[in-house]
Order: C-alpha cells, then sequence, then structure tokens
C-alpha cells in the first residue's frame, strides 16, 4: 500500500520570530493565513503546501525553500523595491527557460525563486 500524502508543511526556524514572520511575511506578499499557536505563522501557498516560520532555529528547519513563480522579474522588483538584496536571476543548466534569483532571510536560510520551464 502506497502512502497519501494530504498535505506538504515546508517549516523554517528562526532565532526572531517576529523579524522572520515579518520577512516572510513581505516575501510572500500578505500576511500568515493563520497562527496555530504563539510559535508559528503560517501560510497556505497551494491546496496542499503549507509554509511555516517557526520561532526554533534549531528544530524543524530546512536550508533552502525554492518557490517557483509566475513572473520571476516583476517579483524581483517587488522584493527589491521593498529593500531586498536578490542576484540578478541566472539561466538554469539543462533547461530551456528556466532562471533562478537567490537571497537570504535574516537567519541565513537560502530562498530560490524560479521562473520559466
Amino acid at each position: 500500500m502506497k502512502m497519501k500524502v494530504a498535505n506538504i508543511f515546508v517549516s523554517i526556524g528562526v532565532a526572531d520570530h517576529s523579524a522572520g514572520c515579518a520577512w516572510w511575511s513581505t516575501v510572500i506578499g500578505r500576511e500568515p493565513d493563520r497562527r496555530p499557536m504563539p510559535s508559528c505563522c503560517e501560510w497556505d501557498l497551494t491546496d496542499t503546501v503549507l509554509f511555516q516560520v517557526l520561532d526554533n532555529p534549531k528544530q524543524g528547519t530546512v536550508d533552502i525553500v525554492s518557490l517557483r513563480v509566475g513572473d520571476l522579474n516583476a517579483e524581483i522588483s517587488r522584493l527589491r523595491d521593498a529593500g531586498f538584496s536578490i542576484d540578478e536571476p541566472e539561466q538554469v543548466s539543462g533547461f530551456d527557460t528556466l532562471r533562478i534569483a537567490t537571497l537570504a532571510d535574516p537567519d541565513g536560510n537560502t530562498l530560490n525563486l524560479l521562473g520559466g520551464e
């Protein structure tokens, strides 16, 4: 019998929860969908993918989050206008149009923004 997955949770642990939630709110472009507990802010990124910022830099963390966006150039412009430092997008080897731009959150977690195919 194969596993049936209903949701995927991606969690980032941060040292300063308030600053981490604010940073990711700016990146995502909206406030969290919910705060299920004082140490967690959470967004529904798709119907099945939930993204969490946790007040715990040692547990439940990943080093890299990659988000494929509809208009990479527009997202880069929006985030630069908000004061973020983002690398210039580069072509991803082996793909016709896929490009990647990278930035880091205040805790050093990498965020890759992907655009194209």
